[in-house]
Parts: structure tokens; C-alpha cells; sequence
């Protein structure tokens, strides 16, 4: 091959790469201009943001029912066959002679109308939160007016008279 072909040969690759260069360059810079975006925003208006919306509220409706199933759950297990009283506050019931309510740990109650005797098969009992003493005997009348805690579970009271009420706040049966 002589000199004159390998410098034309050269200048060929040479400019071919420049074309090339060139070319890339141009791409490059024009590419995601304001005048050429790479995303339009009417794609994100109409596409976009929809699908994204759509998303979101199948989300919270999900988790909207899962929470009203959670809602019912405690609702049913806070009401009906056990007797049960709403942890939020304070419930009356109403006892006949020789009823009892057996309790949770941290039950609170009130004798307010009528008699009752502590009951359970462990000491102490209760605790009076007004008086500050432990009601250790089964069988120990309470005071009406004060405020009894249950610190052993399945103790609690027993109904000495008709229409006898309590004020009640946490887990109990009455049987």
C-alpha cells in the first residue's frame, strides 16, 4: 500500500469519526430539551397521574376495610355473650341477690346501690384504691362509694341483695 492510500485512508477513518462524533454530540445536547422533553407533561397528566391515583385509593380503601374489620372484631369481643364492658369507661350493671362477677386483672368497681361481698378463690382479693387496704377474706363486705381494683384474675364480687348496681371498667362475666 503506498503513502498517498494510507493518508487517504487516514483522513477517511478521521473524518468519519468527527461525522460521528459530531452527530452523537448534536443527539446528545438536543435530547430532553425544553423544545424536545424526554417525558411531556400532558403523558404525566394523562397517564401518569392516573395510574398513580388509582393506585393509591385501591390502597386506602384496603386499609380502610382492614381497619373496619379490626373495628367490628373488637366491637363483638367487647360486647354479647361474655358480658364484657367497654375499656374506655366506666359501665352500671345491675346485679340480683347472689350473682357474681368474676374479673380481669385491673377491673375497677364501685359498689353505688345495694350489697356485695368480695369473692375469688385468691388473697388478696381486692384492693380498696380509697381506702388503701387489701380486702383479703372472701366474703368481706364492701364499702358503698369506694373503688375496688382487681389485681388477681377470677376475683371479683358477689351480689348480697336485689338491685344492687356497680360501676364497672375493664373485663368481666356475670354469672
Amino acid at each position: 500500500m503506498s503513502k498517498g492510500k494510507k493518508i487517504a485512508i487516514a483522513i477517511a477513518v478521521l473524518a468519519f469519526t468527527a461525522l460521528v462524533s459530531g452527530l452523537t454530540t448534536m443527539a446528545v445536547t438536543n435530547y430532553g430539551s425544553q423544545s424536545d422533553p424526554l417525558v411531556t407533561v400532558s403523558y404525566l397528566n394523562e397517564t401518569v397521574r392516573p395510574q398513580i391515583e388509582a393506585a393509591v385509593e385501591q390502597a386506602m380503601e384496603a386499609k380502610a376495610a382492614e381497619l373496619a374489620r379490626q373495628f367490628q372484631d373488637i366491637v363483638s369481643q367487647s360486647s354479647g355473650a361474655t358480658g364484657a364492658s367497654q375499656p374506655s369507661g366506666f359501665v352500671v350493671i345491675t346485679l340480683k341477690k347472689g350473682q357474681t362477677v368474676t374479673c380481669g386483672v385491673g377491673t375497677e368497681i364501685m359498689p353505688r346501690i345495694g350489697s356485695v361481698v368480695s369473692n375469688g378463690p385468691d388473697s388478696p382479693r381486692l384492693i380498696d384504691e380509697t381506702g388503701g387496704v387489701s380486702v383479703t377474706g372472701a366474703g368481706t363486705e364492701l364499702t358503698v362509694n369506694h373503688m375496688y381494683m382487681v389485681t388477681i384474675k377470677g376475683n371479683g364480687v358477689k351480689a348480697t341483695r336485689d338491685n344492687t348496681k356497680l360501676l364497672i371498667r375493664g373485663d368481666y362475666t356475670v354469672s
